[in-house]
């Protein structure tokens, strides 16, 4: 009771953080239709061309990127508006199409090689598809490239060659055996530079204060993502710091108070409303997630309704093309 306790006090000291909430709702209601309608454009006919011959994979792809689209898009738009820069709204659908088959290719789809493969992807190599899901990805990162029109030099391919690595270590999170420093250096890696490259979308050239920074924020952004994921994980035997009991809501919440001062000095006071909120709305979340019964099952959904998107279950890509975690 001492350990609920604490956290729900952790979770109390962030209210503050829920001034921007009003901001968030008009976003979700005013620009989620527009995230959509880009989503549409750009991301829906590459997964018809790529699995389209494939109804339940390509059924699953268009629900599993919509509703990832949505969530990553709002912690983008928050971003945009907290470091003043353009919002892209197709530049947010292709990253986070891209993310979501890009995870579901490594942690799902078993090929000895892929691993490789996609290091020379990110190397700037040439990449062969092997299945029409690895068609897919290479249609999307070609698009992004296409759109984005960087250097081969910009921050946002070193990022990305950076979190391949990360991404690969992140399987023996399989292993029970995994001492709790292992787990929180994959988790830094895969989660800070993962949102990193995410934003890097949108600014070209990063500094290196800015780096760390949004480091540190996607390491907040993923450990938050454990603790929501935390009954799911427990039954499939995957190792993260929420199922380790670790580091407790309570120093969480602690973590994300600093996260905002720093943001305060880099970009200015006040500017970090609307992401707070949502940093705000995924601890309350991450706290209700701790209390749901494990045997519970947690379905998506295939709403388009912008509220039902942002707080369903995202869903994954599976090769039987049953890609949903019922």
């Amino acid at each position: 009771m001492g350990g609920v306790l604490r956290d729900a006090l952790g979770v109390m000291r962030c209210v503050p953080m829920a001034a921007g909430l009003p901001g968030v709702v008009r976003y979700v209601v005013r620009d989620a239709r527009e995230i959509m309608g880009a989503f549409d454009e750009v991301v829906a006919p590459l997964v018809d061309q790529s699995v389209g011959t494939t109804p339940a994979l390509s059924r699953d792809a268009h629900d599993a990127f919509l509703a990832t689209t949505i969530k990553v898009g709002l912690a983008m738009r928050g971003y945009a508006e907290m470091a003043g820069v353009p919002f892209d709204p197709a530049l947010a659908a292709l990253g986070s199409s891209f993310t979501r088959v890009y995870d579901d290719l490594v942690d799902n789809f078993d090929r000895p090689d892929l691993d490789d493969r996609l290091a020379e992807l990110f190397r700037g190599e040439a990449f062969e598809p092997m299945s029409g899901v690895e068609s897919l990805l290479l249609a999307l990162y070609h698009a992004m490239e296409t759109r984005m029109d960087r250097p081969a030099e910009d921050t946002i391919f070193t990022v990305m060659r950076d979190l391949h690595d990360y991404e690969r270590q992140s399987r023996r999170q399989r292993d029970p055996r995994l001492p709790l420093a292992e787990v929180e250096r994959i988790t830094r890696g895969k989660g800070g530079l993962g949102v990193t490259a995410l934003f890097a979308l949108l600014r070209p050239g990063m500094t290196a204060d800015e780096l760390d920074l949004l480091v540190e924020l996607g390491d907040v952004l993923q450990l938050l993502d454990d603790y929501h994921d935390v009954a799911v994980d427990h039954r499939d035997g995957v190792v993260t710091v929420a199922t380790l009991g670790e580091p407790g809501l309570a120093v969480l919440a602690e973590k994300i108070r600093r996260l905002r001062s720093r943001f305060a000095r880099h970009y200015g006071e006040g500017r970090d409303r609307r992401l707070a909120a949502m940093l705000f709305v995924m601890l309350v979340g991450a706290f209700a997630a701790g209390r749901r019964r494990l045997d519970r099952p947690v379905r998506s959904t295939r709403s388009r309704r912008p509220f039902v998107l942002l707080f369903s279950r995202t869903g994954t890509i599976t090769p039987d093309g049953a890609g949903f975690d019922d």
